[in-house]
């Protein structure tokens, strides 16, 4: 008995290391405004409050419908998506966390959280806490070297290096602006606005159109909202998001 005591600890030790080692490989989490047992985005306000825990643990993360750098566009699976499931329970709210790869496999799942409390939306915040206990153990720290994502954003637009410095000439009085990690390249355009352009130029990411006061139209596949540059010359950028049923603002840092 005894002996099969210590081989069963040392299988969840062997399970615990190898959860957590795949757990470091990875920078991002996704959030969705809708977990599946939810009825309704946001539901108990357990979405963005799941958010917050994230953040807290040391990941980046972004909601589902949320703006995101290039790079993790171009690769989904440089992301873990996470989930909470309702394991039920009488008189009790009982959740876990999942979280798993591009592929739908769990790459990690917490303990059961579990509230006793009787208002549903405090309930479900505390049972959700609770499961975040689980991170305490796991001792999550993003390893770069554990990553073996091939970089998207990188081979997405393949260029000599006589095209890059073209594009380095073409734009001398660049200014360079930081967002999600990303580089961004701040230039002026014909019609007295900018275009913002990612991946060292080449792409379009948005247009800044002049409107009044100077404030511009900022346009871009998933954002559209109003931009502005404040006394440090950041780009600030504000629109309304449905699903976050907010106003959002999001800043693009001003490098050089």
């Amino acid at each position: 008995m005894k002996y099969i005591l210590i081989f069963i600890f040392a299988l969840s030790l062997q399970f615990s290391f190898g959860q957590t080692k795949s757990l470091n490989a990875y920078e991002y989490v996704i959030v969705p405004m809708q977990f599946s047992f939810q009825s309704e985005p946001n539901q108990y306000r357990l979405n963005i409050l799941a958010r917050v825990l994230f953040q807290e643990e040391g990941f980046i993360v972004y909601m589902d419908k949320e703006e995101k750098p290039l790079a993790l566009r171009l690769d989904p699976c440089k992301s873990l998506r996470a989930d909470v499931i309702d394991e039920g329970g009488f008189l009790t709210t009982k959740v876990k966390v999942l979280l798993s790869d591009c592929s739908g496999n769990t790459v990690y799942k917490t303990s059961v959280g579990v509230s006793r409390i009787k208002d549903f939306e405090k309930s479900y915040k505390d049972a959700l806490r609770n499961a975040f206990e689980s991170f305490s153990t796991a001792s999550y720290t993003y390893d770069e070297s554990l990553n073996t994502f091939k970089d998207s954003a990188n081979d997405a637009d393949d260029i000599s290096e006589s095209s890059h410095s073209n594009l380095e000439e073409k734009y001398p009085n660049k200014s360079i602006y930081k967002f999600g990690g990303e580089s961004y390249w701040l230039v002026s355009n014909s019609s007295g606005g900018y275009d913002l352009l990612s991946n060292q130029g080449k792409i379009n990411y948005a247009q800044l159109k002049k409107a009044d006061k100077g404030s511009f139209v900022f346009n871009s596949k998933t954002i559209n909202g109003a931009g502005y540059f404040d006394a440090e010359g950041n780009l600030l950028v504000e629109y309304m998001d449905r699903d976050l049923n907010g106003i959002q603002k999001v800043t693009f840092k001003k490098i050089d």
